[in-house]
């Protein structure tokens, strides 16, 4: 156990260096230190690496290599225990790496936003630091457009996120919608997969998004028509099951009849 602890803590030191390339050197070091290793991440928590890396992660006077190191390996942590993510919270990791997210820099915003997920996904993450600053949303929607990295994690981000009516009303008003359906023909399968689980969760007992969601065509098709194609057989089951439930909340909501064809049909196909 000393002996961990001991390099532990010669980790924690390293990032303490005047010389910078020394601290990036001691970062890229750590990240490979906890790669699966939750005996070691717990340790870096408690030896007080995460305000470092933070203080690092925030410094315009950092190298941006540095700042990006700092978020992947801050990432790394938020991957073992509820207690770790609690720590990270703790110590204000959410506001930090949404101030992050203003950099121009693609691969630090992503670096950002694949921390933000693993650490808002977490059950003991109050999912309200989403919405304390008004201004993230409006930008996380705009950040949509800029990889296939940023809408995996956007979408998810907001998928886990959605938890009341309130909720639901800010991603609305805020283009959820129209930001979110062309992704559900994204090349890419973790893509689609967010997105649909984002209308699951915005139609949910709404009928204001249910309503809206019945005139969004999608590549020139009805949003309806999408998720019956994504119930197909050949399609993976948990996305067949989260097309249904988006056609089912539409249903329940009155914003597509029961005797719809494209609901019939569903039932009615072998």
């Amino acid at each position: 156990m000393q002996e961990v602890t001991a390099t532990s803590r010669h980790y924690v030191d390293r990032l303490f260096d005047p010389d910078p390339q020394k601290v990036l050197q001691g970062v890229i070091d750590m990240k490979n230190a906890v790669i699966g290793n939750n005996k070691q991440k717990a340790n870096l928590i408690v030896l007080g690496a995460v305000p470092r890396l933070l203080y690092l992660l925030q410094q315009s006077s950092s190298s941006l290599e540095l700042r990006t190191e700092c978020a992947v390996v801050l990432g790394s942590l938020a991957m073992g225990t509820e207690n770790n993510i609690k720590s990270l919270v703790d110590c204000h990791i959410i506001p930090a790496l949404l101030q992050g997210l203003l950099s121009p820099d693609l691969i630090f915003i992503e670096a950002c936003l694949r921390c933000l997920r693993t650490v808002f996904i977490s059950p003991v993450t109050p999912v309200q630091l989403l919405y304390t600053d008004p201004t993230v949303i409006p930008h996380l929607m705009s950040l949509l457009s800029s990889s296939q990295r940023t809408q995996e994690y956007i979408t998810q981000i907001f998928s886990h996120c959605c938890k009341t009516p309130e909720h639901q009303t800010v991603l609305f008003n805020h283009g959820a919608i129209q930001n979110i359906a062309p992704l559900l023909i994204s090349p890419s399968y973790k893509v689609r997969m967010q997105a649909l689980k984002c209308f699951s969760v915005l139609a949910y007992e709404n009928t204001q998004v249910s309503m809206t969601l019945v005139n969004v065509l999608v590549d020139g098709e009805l949003l309806s028509q999408v998720f019956v194609k994504m119930m197909q057989r050949d399609q993976p089951i948990e996305m067949q099951l989260t097309a249904a439930k988006c056609l089912t909340y539409m249903c329940r909501a009155g914003a597509i009849r029961t005797d719809d064809s494209c609901i019939v049909l569903k039932v009615r196909l072998p």
